[in-house]
C-alpha cells in the first residue's frame, strides 16, 4: 500500500466526517458551550489536568486564542487553574466537579445524536463500520 493512497482517502474522509458527524452534534447540541469549549473539557480527562501550552497545542490553536476560551470555562467554574507544586510558573488546567458534570452531559447528548444518526443503517453496515473505526481508532494511535 503507498502513503499517497492512504492519505488521499483520509482527505476525502475528514470532510465526509466532519458534515455526518461533528457538524450534526455541535448543531444539535443544547448545552450552553461552544465548540471549542467542549473540545477542552473532552480533552481535560486526567485528574492532574494539563498546561495551557499543551493544551493549546492538542487542540490545534494559540495559546492567545486557549486564553478565553479558559477564562470563560473558568467563570463557569468548570475548570480551575491549580499551580504546579514543584515549579509554580507552570498553571494546570483541572476539570472542577461541575466540568466533570458537564462533560459527562456532553458525552450522554454527543452519544444520543450519534446514535440517531446511526440508527439508519442496517445490522451488517453498523458491524462493519463498527470494525472499521475500531481498526481507525488503533492505528491512528500509532502515528506520531
Amino acid at each position: 500500500m503507498d502513503y499517497r493512497q492512504t492519505a488521499e482517502t483520509l482527505f476525502h474522509l475528514i470532510p465526509l466526517l466532519e458534515k455526518n458527524f461533528v457538524r450534526p452534534v455541535m448543531q444539535q447540541s443544547r448545552l450552553p458551550l461552544s465548540p471549542a469549549q467542549i473540545r477542552v473539557l473532552v480533552r481535560l480527562s486526567d485528574k492532574k489536568g494539563t498546561t495551557m501550552t499543551s493544551l493549546a497545542k492538542e487542540l490545534v490553536m494559540s495559546k492567545q486564542q486557549m486564553t478565553p476560551i479558559v477564562d470563560k470555562l473558568v467563570a463557569e467554574n468548570l475548570v480551575k487553574r491549580e499551580p504546579d507544586m514543584e515549579d509554580r510558573r507552570i498553571i494546570h488546567i483541572v476539570l472542577t466537579a461541575a466540568g466533570y458534570e458537564m462533560r459527562e452531559k456532553c458525552k450522554v447528548e454527543t452519544l444520543a445524536i450519534l446514535q440517531e444518526k446511526l440508527s439508519g443503517l442496517n445490522d451488517e453496515d453498523l458491524t462493519a463500520l463498527h470494525i472499521a473505526l475500531t481498526d481507525l481508532y488503533a492505528v491512528i494511535h500509532k502515528i506520531p
